[in-house]
């Protein structure tokens, strides 16, 4: 399925000499579910292509710069298949990025696998068994639980946000599946601890979306630990903003600023850290002082076009930058929006 997408500008009256303001467009038809039905993950290719992980239609969308969203792959049919990009299925596909030598690579959410896409169209499993529950190990024999994010190092590491064993997984070039960092509880229904630290003695409570920079360190959205977190190529947990499962909506300092379950981020080379608060309905940003400000929304749910800190918006997830503009979809308004940076 293919369909046109359009573009609604939103217009700021002032006078001619002020300072350009931030806009911000919606970039689908929020009526139209069958575009979009539960976005989750996202990214770029660098070409202006836009790939969404939708969780709803079990497929990988991919919205062209000409301005048309299609099917990617996956046949909307939840599965594990591999094959071609139109045979292949996909079982609520939750995170996506893409290494260095053109793979994209997919977190399985239902699936309990991640998967590459080849540039040539060809849909394999990476790792995990398709089985729930946690085992380390040749990557055929490793086990997760629903993973969410995924992303790839200079080295050609993977890693995984695996959302439920509260740790993130790493899958070397060789194949071989161990765990980078977090411990502790096991579990959907658990509330694991938040705790900074060395690897495997650090603490997550169910990581989602992670994002990596050019100096291999990963941030990850610790979603019920209502917090970012930073952890460096050799291991060490940090925490960038948010703390211990308190959750709200305040910008300011680290001390300061409080959030509420964010699910995806993106960092780019001046060290801003731009994410999806998702159950507080903005997208916010950490600067490279360390401080959190909000972008695009009130706090409150729903769905409007003014300006960006008085608009509406209701659970956003997958958000990357290209081009000048801040990307970003929303899981429940079914829609892809950006905004001018």
């Amino acid at each position: 399925m293919k369909a046109l997408l359009f573009f609604i500008p939103i217009l700021f009256l002032g006078a001619c000499n002020q300072s350009p303001k931030s806009i911000l467009t919606t970039v689908a038809e929020i009526s139209d579910t069958t575009l979009l039905v539960e976005p989750f993950g996202m990214c770029s290719d660098g070409s202006g292509n836009f790939y969404i992980a939708d969780v709803g239609k079990h497929c990988i969308s991919r919205v062209t710069p000409e301005g048309e969203i299609e099917v990617f792959a996956g046949t909307g049919n939840p599965g594990a298949a591999d094959g071609k990009l139109k045979s292949a299925e996909f079982n609520s596909p939750s995170g996506v990025c893409f290494d260095k030598k053109g793979n994209l690579y997919v977190a399985g959410f239902g699936g309990q696998n991640v998967r590459k896409i080849s540039p040539d169209g060809e849909v394999t499993a990476v790792a995990g068994t398709g089985e729930e529950g946690y085992q380390d190990g040749p990557a055929d024999e490793a086990i997760f639980s629903s993973p969410r994010g995924v992303c790839v190092d200079s080295k050609g590491n993977i890693f995984v946000a695996d959302c439920w064993n509260h740790r993130i997984r790493k899958i070397s070039p060789d194949g071989m599946v161990t765990t980078f960092a977090g411990g502790g509880k096991r579990g959907e229904l658990v509330v694991n601890d938040w705790k900074d630290g060395a690897d495997t003695t650090a603490r997550f409570d169910a990581p989602c979306g992670l994002a990596i920079d050019a100096q291999d360190n990963i941030f990850v959205a610790d979603a019920n630990n209502n917090s970012i977190r930073k952890i460096t190529p050799d291991g060490k947990v940090t925490t960038l903003a948010g703390t211990d499962h308190r959750k709200g909506l305040s910008d300011g300092t680290k001390e300061e600023a409080v959030l509420n379950v964010p699910t995806e981020l993106f960092a780019v080379s001046d060290g801003t850290i731009y994410f999806s608060d998702t159950y507080n309905h903005c997208v916010r940003k950490i600067t490279p002082e360390g401080g959190v400000v909000t972008l695009v929304g009130t706090g409150e749910e729903g769905f409007s076009e003014k300006e960006p800190l008085e608009s509406l918006l209701s659970n956003p997830r997958g958000i990357c930058v290209y081009n000048g503009y801040l990307y970003f979809v929303e899981m429940s308004n079914h829609t892809l929006r950006k905004l001018k940076l």
